[in-house]
């Protein structure tokens, strides 16, 4: 009995405290006798919602022998992964009751069904509801076999919630598409991706300022009534934000596609990674496949070609460049009647399309507002600096990313000498070019932030933000003070996965700042692929102004 009553005060402790798995949430918590379905029904579910499920979430299902690690406390992972899950499925087999842990991931279950929302898919495998309710059959037995090993909460509460679960809707396995398990574990699988979706969709920037319009002219060339196949193409000028008005209409339209893929930034990832990682990340979403990898870009693009073309689908290409990298993408692709693919490009050129939109500046009476947001987090200025920000909206040409940088370089600032400062500044930057206009944001970092937000332009985006972390902190950089400056003033993001992001005008401004067109790769702070091996070829040392060598 001591035994017992220890089990049960770590589980509840484990209930209580629930820390160990904070920091990888998971989607779904798999509970099932493992005896009876883990080689089986299980393995099948597991792996299939783990395939589709990693392309939005990296630890998107929980599986207790895949998910728990030698030296770990079960009790304090399993109720912590029960309770930062989403949806749970309880798959209740004949011998679920005999199991005392089965009993209590149940019991926590329903606690978490009534107390929170969270969504439960009860499960009976080869076995008959009136037996798990009235505890008779075979079902009965294991469990009656059994109790006398468990706490006393346990043999009370584990038919309670037996009983409460069967008042839930109930898949039963024998009865299911004629007990087909196929299609049942497909059936599990579309409806917690249809009933979440909207936790898979493409984030969005805060504080969206006139955007409406743009959006309902770019979804009437959508028509998704019409059966044709539509290639919508969106262009303009850098950090005007034709990716967040492609988001917009990607998630407006995500529930009418099952297959689907969101390739955004796809110049840089091209560059950084190659064409065959878009082309593997293109096949994996549409195929629904785990991490499918193309050999090269000649076959992927014949994949693309062969197994993808005679599906309806909705593509979001991001930053295209090149029309090679279209070819390549989609090229020779014949979509099945009413797939849309939405491309945005900075260069109307490559589009070759009849719906083009052209996504021009913002007005100034949206700019003033947007500015105000960032600068003030009020829809318009005070009146004392009403000129000011009138003034300084002028010179930024309409660019929500040039608006978003210097209204959060200028928050919170009521020296009217400092605003009077910064718009000396934007009135001397030539032309009104974006880059010319951040240029005056990085300037305004102290010398060692500087060299961090550098250090990300050119190397860490897409980097774990810890990792990053602790190089600057051997420097004596001090980035968590840094990083938190330039996410207040939208130099940096980090994403939900706490990887390093940055726009692509401000990751190519400080390529252009770190690496000046006249320079030879020696001569600059940062190098890698081809340039550093050059260096190294010549056997020169190069070292930054702080005196770390940076040849990576």
């Amino acid at each position: 009995m001591e035994e017992q009553q220890c089990k049960r005060a770590k589980f509840t402790e484990a209930s209580s405290s629930s820390t160990s798995m904070i920091g990888k949430n998971h989607y779904v918590f798999l509970s099932f006798r493992g005896p009876d379905t883990r080689n089986g029904f299980i393995d099948h579910l597991y792996h299939r919602l783990r395939d589709v499920g990693l392309l939005f979430h990296p630890n998107f299902v929980f599986k207790d022998d895949k998910n728990l690690c030698l030296g770990e406390p079960i009790a304090e992972n399993l109720l912590s992964a029960i309770k930062h899950s989403k949806v749970s499925i309880p798959v209740i087999s004949k011998n679920y009751a005999a199991s005392e842990w089965c009993l209590l991931e149940l019991i926590d279950v329903m606690k978490c069904k009534e107390s929170r929302v969270q969504i439960v898919l009860h499960m009976l495998y080869k076995v008959k509801s009136k037996d798990v309710k009235h505890m008779q059959g075979k079902f009965g037995e294991a469990f009656k076999s059994s109790m006398d090993r468990f706490d006393e909460e346990v043999k009370q509460q584990g038919p309670e919630a037996l009983k409460r679960a069967l008042t839930l809707r109930v898949y039963e396995s024998g009865k299911f598409a004629n007990g087909r398990e196929a299609e049942l574990v497909d059936k599990l699988v579309e409806i917690i991706m249809r009933d979440q979706q909207h936790d898979f969709q493409p984030c969005l920037p805060v504080n969206l300022v006139g955007i409406d319009d743009h959006v309902a002219e770019v979804m009437k060339l959508m028509d998704t009534d019409r059966p044709n196949t539509h290639i919508i193409g969106i262009y303009g000028i850098g950090g005007n934000g034709k990716t967040t008005l492609a988001t917009i209409i990607y998630n407006k339209l995500f529930d009418k596609f099952e297959c689907r893929s969101f390739l955004n930034d796809i110049r840089e990832t091209i560059n950084g990674k190659g064409i065959e990682h878009v082309q593997s990340r293109l096949i994996s979403d549409v195929l629904k496949l785990h991490d499918h990898q193309v050999p090269d870009s000649d076959r992927g693009i014949n994949t693309i070609r062969s197994c993808c073309t005679q599906k309806k689908v909705l593509i979001l290409l991001d930053d295209v460049d090149c029309q090679d990298h279209l070819n390549k993408l989609i090229g020779g692709c014949s979509f099945m009647s009413g797939s849309r693919i939405i491309v945005t490009s900075r260069d109307k050129a490559l589009l070759k399309s009849e719906y083009e939109y052209e996504l021009k500046e913002m007005n100034h009476k949206d700019s003033l507002l947007l500015f105000s947001r960032y600068a003030f987090e009020r829809e318009q200025p005070p009146t004392k600096l009403a000129a000011l920000s009138t003034n300084i909206v002028a010179t930024t040409g309409g660019l929500p990313l040039a608006l978003m940088v210097i209204g959060s370089v200028l928050q919170g600032e009521e020296d009217e000498r400092k605003w009077r400062e910064m718009l000396k500044k934007l009135t001397k930057a030539p032309d009104v070019t974006v880059q010319q206009k951040l240029r005056i944001s990085y300037d305004a970092l102290e010398p060692k932030e500087q060299e961090i937000f550098l250090d990300i332009a050119c190397f860490f985006i897409g980097t774990n933000k810890r990792s990053a972390i602790y190089l600057w902190d051997d420097l004596e950089f001090y980035p968590l003070s840094a990083l938190a400056k330039m996410t207040q003033r939208m130099l940096i993001k980090c994403d939900d996965n706490k990887k390093l992001r940055m726009h692509d005008q401000l990751r190519d401004l400080g390529r252009i700042i770190d690496r000046p067109a006249h320079k030879k790769p020696w001569e600059c702070r940062i190098l890698w692929d081809e340039e550093a091996k050059e260096v190294l070829g010549r056997k020169v040392t190069i070292m930054s102004p702080l005196g770390l060598s940076h040849v990576l």
